[in-house]
């Protein structure tokens, strides 16, 4: 289904001369008051008014070369929709029913020296005020004069040209043109909670003119186009500035506040920041009557289009629900300032409202600051020594695996034991963060244990876990999942919570059970004992401690499994599961 149908078809009038067809089919244009675009030797190209009869269609009008009378006709609808309602093929039907009309009202006589006419007033020299609007029509109607700032359109092409340069000297760099890594968007100021909230406040402007690929890049400018060609027009060039560092400020507080964790980068906050502008002018009638219907209709598309599209996992919706949010009630701003006459006291209303929504996003950011999980202030230590960047770069794991490795060899040699010995924390060992973005787990756990990559499911269709953490027989397994309906999910629920139970039908007595508050969390928790081994074999009798954590509003259960072969290991695995955060 195209985004801007359209309809084909041929009209004949066998007998008469290209001009005179050409006659026809401009005073036919002039009767069903369409606006002339273009007009060669061989055709034309109409452009139908907005009103409540057409979305503003484009007519293409080509005499065929060598033909006898047959004119080739194409009526498309110029602004996004996904149905025309018969409109395009109404608008040919029109036009041929005019044009018959206009030449029986003709002579003969009157058509032919109104071809004449034409063709004269075609082929006389052109004067030099002419030449020059022709010239600048060129132009301004040319690819690149979206990017060549000229009076009154100068805050679009300034701002895309700065997209565009960002990301140019970030590839120079080295950045990976189509997916730069998560190192480099953090370094070159992605937005990212425990940075940014942590004194890292100018990611909140970087960010919006950060890009994650050069696709990413080229959709955002080309929505930036579109609407900086209407908007810009509507409120000039310093309020076109002001709205996109506002809108795109205030996206980022509002993705920070949702989800700080998520690293988030791009200009799409601030650009539907801009729609949100102009669609406040729309729906305040700020825009003329015969266009409003059609342009709403295409920007309500596009803005409801993205916004759905923004729910799949690793897009960043929050920054373009606040960009829309903060961008409508500028527009409103800018709405009301036009209400007075005078252009000071426009100016003034717009400035103070300026200042209003800048208030808001400073409040919002100070009150972030002031309440950061203790969590996004371990990050920051970790970010400024080095060790984030080192793990990103998988050099701080691999040294840890080898570490780890060359020490359980160390044990196992000076030991008969079937499994690895425990390595208890040496001075040189810290702690890592570890967060998964889809579920907004979080926990820390130290360098004396190895996270296990490339863990997979209990089965080959189950998900595989979070994280695995092991120090040598000793392990913690942290698994999500979420369930499509409610009942499955009670159903879960009942099961996980439900304990083994003795040959008299009574809860086993080696199973103990109780209700633990970790960081707000409320989990359950069970212990109980567990042979390793077959039945007549000595084996070896660990603890099993497993925390159950239910996420009621997205039906989803968290799963802490651990098994603790050495007593000291313990200790280690309480300070990490009392690190756990789920945000909601």
């Amino acid at each position: 289904m195209a985004l801007k149908p359209s309809y084909n078809d041929k009209l004949h009038l066998p007998g008469l001369s290209k001009t005179e067809i050409l006659i026809l089919a401009l005073e036919a244009s002039q009767k069903l008051e369409w606006n002339i675009e273009e007009v060669t030797p061989e055709g034309a190209r109409f452009e139908v008014p907005f009103n409540m009869y057409s979305h503003g269609e484009e007519i293409t009008f080509t005499i065929e070369p060598g033909s006898d009378g047959e004119v080739a006709v194409r009526s498309q609808s110029s602004s996004v929709q996904f149905v025309d309602y018969g409109k395009n093929r109404k608008n040919i039907q029109k036009l041929r029913e005019t044009m018959e009309e206009i030449k029986t009202s003709l002579t003969p006589e009157e058509l032919t020296q109104k071809a004449k006419d034409f063709e004269e007033e075609c082929n006389r020299p052109l004067t030099e005020e002419e030449k020059a609007y022709l010239e600048e029509e060129k132009k301004r109607n040319s690819f690149w004069s979206f990017f060549i700032p000229r009076k009154g359109f100068m805050a679009t092409p300034i701002l895309i040209d700065l997209n565009i340069l960002v990301f140019i000297v970030m590839i120079a760099s080295g950045v990976e043109i189509m997916s730069p890594s998560t190192l480099s968007l953090l370094k070159w100021g992605a937005d990212f909670g425990p940075l940014t909230l942590t004194g890292d406040w100018w990611r909140a402007v970087t960010c919006n003119f950060i890009h994650i690929g050069a696709f990413h890049l080229l959709m955002n400018m080309y929505a930036f186009m579109y609407v900086g060609l209407l908007l810009e027009d509507l409120i000039g060039s310093r309020r076109m500035f002001m709205s996109y560092l506002l809108t795109g400020l205030c996206s980022a507080v509002f993705s920070l506040y949702m989800h700080g964790e998520t690293i988030s980068a791009g200009a799409s906050g601030a650009i539907f920041g801009l729609y949100g502008i102009f669609l406040a002018f729309l729906f305040f009638h700020r825009i003329a009557k015969e266009q409003r219907k059609a342009l709403l209709t295409s920007i309500l598309i596009f803005v409801g289009y993205n916004l759905v599209y923004g729910m799949k996992a690793g897009i960043d919706n929050a920054a373009h629900i606040g960009g829309l949010l903060s961008g409508f009630l500028l527009g409103i701003i800018y709405v009301c300032s036009y209400k007075f006459e005078k252009a000071d006291a426009q100016r003034t209303v717009s400035i103070l409202g300026e200042l209003g929504i800048f208030c808001i996003f400073l409040f919002s950011f100070i009150m972030l600051c002031k309440n950061v999980p203790p969590l996004y202030q371990d990050i920051r230590g970790e970010w400024e020594s080095g060790i984030v960047e080192a793990y990103l770069n998988g050099e701080l794991e691999e040294e840890n695996e080898d570490g780890n490795q060359s020490d359980m060899e160390t044990a196992n040699s000076s030991s008969t034991r079937q499994y690895p010995s425990y390595i208890p924390v040496g001075n040189n060992d810290t702690w890592l963060s570890y967060y998964d973005a889809e579920t907004n787990f979080s926990c820390q756990y130290p360098t004396n244990w190895t996270k296990i990559t490339g863990a997979k499911g209990l089965t080959p269709s189950a998900e595989p876990p979070l994280l695995r953490l092991a120090n040598g027989a000793n392990q913690l397994t942290v698994t999500a999942l979420t369930y499509d309906t409610q009942k499955e999910f009670e159903h879960i629920k009942k099961l996980s919570l439900t304990l083994p139970r003795n040959a008299q039908g009574e809860p086993s007595e080696d199973y103990k059970q109780s209700n633990v508050n970790i960081n707000g969390l409320s989990m359950t928790r069970t212990t109980n004992p567990l042979h390793i081994g077959a039945p007549d074999e000595p084996g070896e009798d660990i603890q099993q401690i497993v925390l159950h954590y239910f996420q009621e509003s997205k039906k989803r259960t968290f799963t802490i499994v651990m098994l603790v072969y050495d007593e000291e290991a313990e200790t280690d695995l309480n300070a990490i599961t009392s690190s756990i955060q789920i945000t909601q």
